[in-house]
């Protein structure tokens, strides 16, 4: 089952691939436009070499050809003295979805600061897709939401400067220059700097550097020391708090490693309120897969814990996410009742596709064999 967990979640991040781990390429799509995000795909075609960048920091920002604008008002251009953060994303990118919530926040925050989320026209996304995410994350999108002139903007912006993933972030100051180009989870960092007078776009991207390499031990120590591990997180936090609140269950993986359970349960708590606050089905799964996936040798899983955040996800994802209901099979096969677990993984499959599919069905196979042992009068 642990090859299942991709179905669930993002790859759980490691130091070496720590900011891959954090983007989407087109070729990461599902096969099919979704309003929901899929976080795994059925065939991976190889990836495309990431093209030559002809657009950096220190240039002007090209001009925004935008079909049509689906959140906020229009910007029909970067007005001197205004500062713009142009985000990439698409419906079907999980790292994008992730990072919602992170921009909504600093569009709250910097409310001085027009920040825009730009998406295209490809086989896996659609204007529908996208109009359909935005009306159901509601507040959740607390930001300029535009859609590309049939992929102009990709172009000028995404492609010219090299970026072959998603999210990805241009920052563009008062003059209409780039100031940043990079993953939105470490904004705060150069939006900081700006606004205190200090960013140069030369020398401003090795303190993002700084941030990553922090970020990167965190991970080493993960894999080695989960106890030090704390240390290191709680070291990033004092040093990078917006960094390492984008960190999600982090400290609840390292919690549960260290078999610090009273910790690990009371962080996911909090976490399952902040994931149901901000109506995030993904992160809900991913926290109760982490509590019942049965390739861990958790000594203490908190059903009660799994069984909320497995039922939110349920709900906020329409009951239709083969992977989410699966957990909540998972959930209700460990507190005893199998004949919900085998409704709920019978109606997984229906939603299933290819080796997913193929997956849960083996999960069924288990869940049966159980309530058949159940019939058995010894």
């Amino acid at each position: 089952m642990k090859a299942n967990l991709a179905f669930r979640t993002l790859a759980k991040l490691t130091a070496a691939g720590l900011l891959l781990a954090g983007v989407a390429t087109a070729q990461d799509a599902p096969e099919k436009p979704t309003p929901e995000p899929k976080p795994a795909q059925e065939i991976k075609p190889q990836r495309k070499a990431k093209p030559a960048a002809t657009l950096k920091a220190g240039d002007k920002a090209p001009a925004l050809n935008v079909e049509k604008w689906v959140k906020g008002s229009e910007v029909k251009s970067f007005e001197p003295g205004k500062t713009y953060v142009v985000e990439f994303w698409a419906t079907w990118c999980p790292p994008c979805i992730k990072s919602m919530p992170h921009l909504t926040a600093l569009q709250a925050k910097n409310k001085n600061i027009t920040f825009i989320g730009v998406t295209s026209k490809d086989p896996n996304n659609s204007l529908e897709a996208v109009e359909t995410m935005v009306k159901e994350k509601g507040d959740g999108m607390g930001y300029t939401v535009a859609w590309d002139n049939e992929r102009k903007t990709s172009e000028a912006f995404m492609e010219a400067a090299g970026q072959g993933g998603i999210p990805c972030s241009f920052l563009i100051d008062g003059t209409g220059t780039i100031a940043w180009i990079g993953h939105p989870m470490f904004l705060d960092i150069p939006l900081d700097l700006m606004a205190s007078g200090k960013w140069d776009a030369k020398t401003g991207p090795d303190a993002i550097a700084k941030a990553e390499k922090a970020m990167g031990t965190v991970y080493e120590k993960m894999q080695d020391s989960p106890k030090d591990a704390f240390a290191a997180f709680e070291k990033l936090e004092k040093e990078y708090p917006a960094l390492a609140e984008q960190m999600g269950e982090l400290p609840f993986e390292i919690a549960l490693r260290s078999r610090d359970y009273a910790k690990a349960y009371s962080i996911a708590g909090k976490l399952v309120d902040t994931a149901v606050a901000h109506k995030d089905a993904m992160a809900l799964n991913g926290i109760a897969w982490t509590i019942v996936d049965p390739e861990e040798d958790h000594e203490k899983r908190d059903l009660d814990i799994a069984m909320r955040a497995a039922v939110k996800a349920d709900e906020f994802s329409g009951g239709k996410d083969a992977a989410i209901i699966d957990t909540l099979a998972r959930v209700h096969f460990l507190k005893g009742d199998v004949k919900k677990a085998i409704e709920l993984q019978t109606k997984a499959i229906g939603f299933a596709k290819g080796p997913m599919a193929e997956q849960l069905k083996k999960s069924l196979e288990e869940y049966k064999a159980k309530a058949e042992k159940k019939e058995v009068v010894p």
